[in-house]
């Protein structure tokens, strides 16, 4: 008899409960990966994420191999594929007992529900872990019973559960006689069928190790200054782990606990260390919206008066959106640096997003697949959250009032234009008010675009469309009173 560990998104040895498992078992481990490049293309996961994924999976299987455990992949199309040729796997070498780790999109919970039918059929036992996050997804209810779909009160329950239930993540599995690590030919064909510019890979380094040297440095480094330079793209402000968790090449639990150790250890980091930790808890609320709210992944807004919204569907001005073209400078230089580097900081996510749905009124949906075409760090409950929330359709969502000014953003969080001038070298030659605003001098900049839409007007714009779909929906009390509050 056979335990059998399937790796999906937690690519990693340390701090996996499922492997941990699957070694205290005592019997024979193997590890799997099933290949599903079909599935992919239906959640258009960029080429960049892929490439990453298969890199890591390499690294995984050399880890794997050293402790004395065969990872095997198998390309089975898609997750249809799935139920059949984990079966006929299961048969093949003899597995007794499978384990994994929990996943929460709905067609995940799908592609498990049927695993589940055929394996028991077989009398495989299974046994699931929520081990890619810190607070199990339906472990927090409020005073009513139901999720909670506001973050700050959730926020709270989270951190009074962690207190209660600290996490302990397994120790490494002991080394055994280590085997022969076998390049998969499945993995090298996928590998060698991606697309992926040489500049792009530059940017990043795939696999466990890399991810374990990043947070250890982070906490090291940049633990202490997140609260005050996380919102300056221009800044080393942030971890850069976002695309480690998403991969699970990196577990949410070490990164709790090494910033909870450093809080203890340097008073200094504490400050630091929280907000950080607030980020942690953003991440397992929007994974247990995903769970308790699954028709969001059918592209649902999660206000459902908002479905009513008439968007604009001009493909002139959302091109010019993603190539970075609209002509206002921070906007154009957070879709630069997404489509060169495959990454974009996150107050430019909300910048960018904000800019789509309000100035422009575009559907969130565009913007939504879009960044999940080109995004490394592209995680289905996270950018669906943070869209909803840019458009106003969300849980927790931003006012529909709230128009973020590209201008003030700008001004605050690249003064001296040293990120914009990065990726937008048209702007070289400006400084001052016009480098925010280069229509002011437009013969130092021939190059740049006009600004596509005015920021005068938008919250109008946006206040009447969101009373509109309250007169279409027949609804009541989506739109409040607005009050005496300027554009942020």
């Amino acid at each position: 008899m056979t335990a059998l560990v399937w790796y999906r998104n937690d690519l990693r040895v340390h701090d996996h409960q499922a492997l941990a498992a699957a070694v205290s078992s005592g019997l024979p481990v193997r590890a799997l990966y099933l290949l599903c490049p079909g599935q992919w293309e239906a959640h258009q996961v960029a080429p960049l994420r892929r490439w990453y994924v298969l890199s890591s999976l390499r690294e995984l299987g050399q880890a794997l191999a050293a402790l004395g455990i065969v990872l095997d992949v198998i390309d089975c199309g898609d997750f249809a594929g799935v139920p059949q040729a984990l079966a006929d796997y299961c048969r093949r070498h003899q597995v007794s007992q499978l384990f994994c780790t929990r996943e929460y999109p709905l067609n995940e919970l799908r592609r498990d529900r049927a695993v589940a039918d055929v394996l028991g059929g077989l009398g495989i036992a299974l046994q699931g872990f929520d081990d890619s996050v810190l607070v199990p997804p339906r472990a927090l209810k409020t005073g009513q019973g139901t999720p909670y779909t506001v973050f700050t009160p959730y926020r709270r329950r989270w951190q009074h559960y962690l207190d209660e239930h600290p996490p302990a993540p397994p120790a490494r599995p002991r080394k055994r006689e280590a085997v022969a690590f076998r390049d998969d030919n499945s993995l090298r064909k996928a590998l060698a069928a991606l697309d992926v510019p040489a500049s792009l890979q530059a940017h990043w380094q795939p696999g466990e190790a890399a991810a374990r040297r990043r947070l250890q440095g982070f906490v090291r480094e940049g633990l202490a200054g997140y609260k005050a330079q996380r919102d300056f793209p221009a800044q080393a402000g942030t971890s850069l782990l976002s695309v480690a968790l998403s991969a699970g090449t990196l577990s949410v639990q070490r990164c709790y606990l090494m910033a909870r150790e450093a809080m203890a250890r340097e008073a200094d980091t504490e400050e630091g260390a929280l907000v950080w930790i607030g980020e942690l808890a953003w991440r397992d609320f929007y994974r247990q919206i995903m769970a308790n709210f699954p028709h969001l992944a059918w592209g649902a807004p999660f206000r459902e008066e908002t479905k009513w919204l008439q968007w604009q569907r001009d493909e002139q001005c959302f091109q010019a959106w993603c190539e970075g073209r609209t002509g206002y400078p921070l906007v154009d230089a957070a879709m630069r640096q997404l489509n060169q580097t495959g990454w974009m900081h996150n107050r430019l996510r909300m910048v960018t997003a904000m800019f789509l749905t309000k100035h422009l009124f575009i559907d969130w949906r565009w913007g939504e697949a879009y960044f999940m075409r080109q995004l490394l760090d592209g995680d289905f409950a996270a950018n669906n959250g943070g869209w909803q929330w840019s458009a106003s359709t969300g849980t927790d969502a931003a006012p529909y009032f709230r128009v973020f000014s590209p201008i003030r953003q700008s001004e605050r969080f690249d003064p001296d234009g040293v990120f914009i001038k990065q990726y937008v070298p048209e702007l070289h030659g400006l400084t001052g008010k016009a480098l925010h605003q280069p229509w002011l001098a437009p013969m130092l900049a021939p190059d740049y675009p006009s600004p596509i839409v005015q920021h005068e007007g938008v919250r109008e714009r946006v206040t009447a469309a969101f009373q509109q779909a309250r007169d279409i929906g027949g609804s009541t009390g989506i739109v409040e009173a607005v009050k005496n509050r300027n554009c942020i």
